[in-house]
């Protein structure tokens, strides 16, 4: 009786610490999805899961092989900043600059164009699973 009743207060306060969501899926969006949480390497509940989660957070988790490539974009522009900032401080020091914007207009130019790189990629990731699907 003892064991029965722990068991009956287990289950009650799990229940009231976790909801349970039941989803209904086509059968070729389940393939799809399938597809991609075998690719990812997880159970089909959790990769959905992770994805709802991500998804109402704002965020997204890049693949691997594009997150090495952001990280090595990242790892230029930092480079290309600090040699504007040397610039910056030898023109200071000889008190000559050509144009001073041109520096910065090139870096924002860059910077736009990294930016559409990555949404384009984000979305291709995403378009990719579908066009797989069709």
């Amino acid at each position: 009786m003892a064991r029965e009743q722990y068991q009956r207060d287990y289950r009650q306060q799990y229940k009231d610490q976790v909801k349970r969501v039941n989803l209904t899926f086509s059968l070729a969006e389940h393939r799809g999805i399938a597809r991609s949480a075998k690719d990812a390497g997880s159970p089909v509940a959790a990769y959905v899961k992770r994805l709802a989660l991500e998804a109402h957070e704002g965020r997204s988790s890049a693949p691997e092989e594009i997150a090495e490539q952001l990280a090595d974009l990242e790892r230029v522009i930092r480079t290309i900043a600090n040699n504007v900032n040397q610039m910056a401080r030898h023109s200071n020091r000889i008190a000559h600059v050509l144009d001073d914007q041109e520096v910065f207009l090139n870096i924002h130019a860059l910077q736009s164009k990294l930016k559409q790189a990555i949404s384009r990629a984000a979305s291709g990731a995403g378009s990719s699973d579908e066009e797989g699907r069709s």
